[in-house]
């Protein structure tokens, strides 16, 4: 207790004495009553704890940077950004992951992603108008003509390597018949995968008010595009060669436009596994790639930055993953937590699905950690294994608490007696009341 609160507690028992003296009967007893009602209001006021509300404007700081004991990480230079760990679907890195930007070529993963899912490799797609109307307005293309013919495996490559636009039109006018029919399939994709704050219309990234994502929509179409194998292994080429079509008698070659995959490169970074990258006047710089360490995968998401930083951020976004996080079980989830965070610590909840099985999501304060479906049976064994687990928890935690606590006054039980002294407070003056009346 300090000094100050000491001499507050002096000086009220001073006063409370002077009214006693000056007092008899039923107004002596309320005057006593007053007395202890203080006392008791200053030591919880030196007990009880106080709530801080934070004032200060916290929009440019990390979400994971302001959560206790959890691994800090330096600025980057883009507005947004995310680490997710493509295994567990925990967010080990936050950077307004949640606010709206425009994606620009990063958009051709989902367009890459739909394409794979609904066409076959040796299908040949052959340019029309509709594709070919890219080559001249300005964006970067294949420099195609109407009527040149390429497999679909061919048009993937040249989509997710040099980031054509006529290609990526002309795959979906192949896969749906248009563009907004391709568009409605983005956003149903999207949507199932969870993505809350994505609206796509074209399958290339084109400047649009209605063409918008954020870090952490695009971390989750990552995630289920690293589960494809084409899809891997087109986005970890460094070059492709294209050979002579029927309208070109040329073969091109096309150099990945992801630099930490390039080895040549001074960006070049061994663990990455493939990205894309985009840019427009509109959304500036934005990156999405992945990399592989000690049997973990991360998704490192960079928007709206300055040219050629997205590499640099994004490799230490991705070795501030690998250096602080693993991957441990919890009721038969595997989440990813730093060290220093307690199993015990983590909340999950369970959600039945259509099919009988039980999602289960991890977190921890809040932050998502990890997330499974399980079946029922899992589920079971697991419930058990965790009840087990949390008796012993409390148990443990029961027997430290009383160590700790030294025969001091419980919160609650302070709570309790301020309760049951303003209720005789009511009583004693309904008594001074009534002997007034008489």
């Amino acid at each position: 207790m300090s000094a100050e609160t000491m001499r507050r507690g002096g000086s009220g028992r001073r006063d409370c004495r002077v009214l006693i003296g000056k007092c008899s009967g039923l107004k002596q007893v309320a005057a006593a009553f007053f007395a202890l009602l203080t006392s008791v209001c200053l030591l919880a006021g030196c007990v009880l704890p106080s709530v801080v509300l934070a004032s200060e404007d916290t929009s440019d700081i990390p979400l994971t940077n302001l959560i206790e004991g959890w691994p800090q990480m330096s600025g980057i230079n883009e507005e947004s950004g995310i680490v997710m760990d493509a295994d567990t679907g925990a967010i080990l890195y936050s950077l307004n992951r949640g606010d709206i930007r425009y994606p620009a070529s990063t958009t051709k993963i989902l367009t890459a992603l739909l394409t794979i899912e609904n066409a076959q490799l040796s299908d040949t797609v052959t340019m029309t108008s509709e594709g070919i109307v890219h080559c001249s307005d300005g964006s970067t293309n294949a420099g195609t003509v109407a009527g040149e013919e390429f497999t679909v495996e061919q048009c993937l490559y040249i989509m997710l390597l040099k980031s054509a636009n006529d290609i990526a039109v002309q795959l979906a006018v192949h896969v749906a018949g248009s563009v907004s029919a391709f568009a409605d399939m983005m956003n149903e994709r999207a949507a199932a995968l969870g993505c809350e704050n994505s609206h796509f219309v074209n399958p290339s990234g084109m400047p649009d008010s209605d063409h918008y994502s954020c870090a952490e929509d695009m971390a989750r179409i990552m995630r289920e595009c690293l589960k494809n194998e084409t899809f891997r292994k087109i986005v970890a080429t460094p070059r492709y060669t294209v050979p002579p079509t029927n309208k070109n008698s040329e073969q091109r070659v096309y150099d990945n436009h992801n630099l930490l995959i390039q080895p040549t490169s001074e960006y070049y970074y061994p663990l990455d596994i493939g990205g894309k990258t985009g840019f427009t006047q509109a959304a500036w710089r934005t990156f999405v790639t992945a990399a592989e360490k000690d049997g973990m995968t991360l998704i490192a998401v960079t928007m709206r930055g300055p040219d050629k930083t997205d590499f640099i951020d994004a490799k230490n976004l991705l070795e501030y993953g690998f250096n602080n996080f693993s991957h441990t079980e919890i009721g038969g989830v595997q989440v990813t937590l730093p060290a220093g965070i307690s199993p015990d610590a983590v909340e999950q909840t369970e959600t039945e699905t259509a099919d009988g099985r039980w999602l289960v999501e991890s977190y921890y304060k809040k932050l998502p950690v990890g997330s499974a479906v399980l079946t029922a049976e899992e589920r079971g064994i697991s419930q058990a294994e965790t009840a087990a687990s949390n008796a012993e928890t409390q148990e443990e935690q029961s027997k430290e608490v009383s160590a700790k606590s030294g025969g001091g006054i419980p919160t609650p039980v302070l709570l309790v007696i301020l309760v049951i002294l303003l209720a005789a407070m009511a009583g004693v003056i309904m008594a001074i009341l009534n002997e007034r009346r008489r």
